[in-house]
């Protein structure tokens, strides 16, 4: 596995969403030449505009896969070129369906930790410039991850990743986990989730549904 690309939103870039108006986004990233800082935030100097629903110490690193680009490519019949999906990092020669909640990609100067599956919004459609691709996204389980940063360090395009499995709790893959998170669970289901290291955002939302359970 290698990251092929590093992207980077330096400014906010603007869109226009369903209700036709401009609103501030850093979905537009682009490759780039250098290595770049990456702390507990994610990366130094990249734009985070709605802080409510991205960003954040769970949700630091968004990472996809030349996998799954060949895969919209040839459904959308148009190249796409890395950072096209707001990713942080792309990278080579891995399934993130597959993926556990808890596995660590382990690189030369970071590590970083599987914490969700990315749920798509509005912006992604209007990135892509089609109105219903959200949906094509839900459809193909071709979620991506967001990464918690276990090491601070750098990045850089070319880096070698290796996969460090989780084996502190049940394995659950974020293909399952995307499922899931749409999905009516039960208790059992809530509570092997609360037990594993996912992100903040789908803790909250399982405890609320736990105490609605009792």
């Amino acid at each position: 596995m290698k990251v092929v690309s590093v992207n980077v939103a330096s400014v906010a870039g603007e869109i226009s969403a369903a209700a036709k108006r401009k609103v501030k986004t850093g979905i537009y990233k682009k490759p780039q030449s250098r290595r770049v800082q990456v702390g507990s935030q994610g990366i130094e100097g990249d734009f985070i505009c709605n802080r409510k629903h991205h960003g954040g110490k769970d949700q630091a690193i968004y990472a996809y896969s030349t996998k799954d680009y060949a895969f919209w490519s040839r459904s959308q019949k148009a190249l796409l070129g890395p950072g096209a999906f707001g990713e942080n990092l792309t990278i080579s020669g891995i399934d993130y369906s597959a993926l556990c909640i808890g596995d660590v990609l382990v690189l030369p100067d970071l590590q970083l930790q599987v914490t969700a599956p990315r749920t798509p919004c509005r912006m992604l459609s209007s990135a892509i410039k089609q109105k219903n691709f959200s949906n094509k996204f839900n459809k193909a389980n071709r979620p991506g991850a967001y990464f918690r940063v276990t090491l601070e360090g750098t990045v850089g395009e070319g880096d070698e990743v290796k996969l460090k499995n989780f084996k502190d709790g049940a394995r659950v893959t974020l293909a399952k986990f995307f499922r899931d998170k749409g999905a009516k669970l039960g208790r059992e289901d809530l509570e092997r989730y609360l037990r594993l290291p996912i992100d903040e955002r789908s803790r909250k939302k399982f405890e609320y549904q736990v105490t609605k359970l009792e």
